[in-house]
């Protein structure tokens, strides 16, 4: 039997310390039988930017259409077109215009693997980032949290220990606090770990535990709702959704088997959630968008038939990174 997945989706580096496995395949005529496609029946809207190895893509819903725009990783896009992004190895924070011809680098940390996930505030003028910045010099006082800057870059607040931020609709931050990568229970938790909402006083944000039970396995990745009155994130890694305020806790998405979720973004109008899934595809292992209600009654298991894969023309799941998804 032929495969079913392009050259495109073999990025072992995007899951660091995960393995490609492969299985054998057939001749094309061998009695293996190939399962049509799932038809979906969604109301999915607008475009999808997202990354790709070290490439930023937008994924049109309506063209099914999934180009290559510029290099870069983790996009942001903005209200006027431009995209907030990171350039190198994660070492420098960029925007560049929506046409891709125009490069602004708004902050060089100049050390690799220093800046994650801009998101830009909601009134247009400032940036919250993650700076996990090792050596000296520093440009900002905080060096290891979120650092929020103007568009040019002047240093406004920093919170230390705080992570993955996300804009509120009034002004405030939501994030989490110190995490282990891999999401899973640790034997001692941090007593920092958890998900807080940060409201800026002066240079630094005054953090509110949203739930304290939220600690082992920790939480990580929020995003908040359009509206500002939930929150998705990462636990055990799936995703989970609740009320800002702490209550109404859900799971959302279920394991197939061996599948992992990541950086969750929700759709303009809050019905949807849109976030990364590794797991094995077919015959090997790679990164693909899924696509669930955010009202699930039930969590979801992301199976390989589920109708939650937005594909391109070519029928492809949209797959190969792992970063921050900007739904607009």
């Amino acid at each position: 039997m032929k495969l079913t997945f392009k050259n495109r989706f073999l990025l072992p580096l995007l899951v660091a310390g995960s393995s490609l496995l492969f299985s054998g395949c057939g001749s094309d005529d061998d009695d293996t039988v190939v399962q049509p496609e799932p038809v979906l029946t969604n109301t999915w809207t607008g475009k999808l930017t997202h990354d790709w190895s070290s490439s930023i893509r937008e994924y049109n819903f309506s063209t099914k259409a999934d180009p290559e725009l510029f290099e870069g990783r983790m996009p942001y896009r903005m209200p006027n077109g431009n995209i907030l992004h990171v350039g190198g190895v994660f070492e420098r924070l960029e925007m560049t215009t929506a046409s891709g011809v125009q490069k602004t680098v708004i902050y060089d940390a100049k050390e690799t693997t220093a800046i994650y996930a801009p998101q830009l505030s909601p009134d247009g003028t400032k940036i919250a980032f993650t700076h996990r910045k090792v050596f000296d010099p520093s440009d900002y006082p905080v060096k290891d949290g979120t650092v929020i800057i103007d568009l040019q870059g002047n240093y406004v607040a920093g919170i230390p220990d705080f992570y993955n931020a996300t804009w509120l609709p009034d002004g405030r931050l939501v994030g989490a606090g110190v995490f282990s990568s891999d999401g899973y229970v640790s034997s001692t938790p941090n007593p920092k770990s958890g998900l807080y909402i940060a409201t800026i006083t002066g240079n630094t944000g005054t953090l509110t535990n949203i739930d304290p039970t939220l600690a082992n396995p920790v939480p990580i990745h929020p995003a908040a709702s359009p509206d500002g009155k939930r929150i998705a994130f990462i636990i055990n890694k799936h995703v989970w959704t609740m009320n800002i305020d702490g209550t109404n806790l859900k799971q959302l998405t279920a394991s197939d088997n061996d599948n992992e979720e990541s950086y969750p973004t929700w759709s303009p109008d809050g019905k949807y959630i849109a976030v990364w899934s590794y797991k094995t595809f077919e015959i090997t292992y790679y990164t693909a968008i899924a696509i669930v209600p955010s009202e699930a009654a039930q969590p979801i298991v992301l199976t390989n038939e589920a109708a939650i894969w937005p594909r391109d023309q070519q029928g492809y799941r949209i797959s190969g990174g792992r970063g921050n998804i900007s739904w607009r």
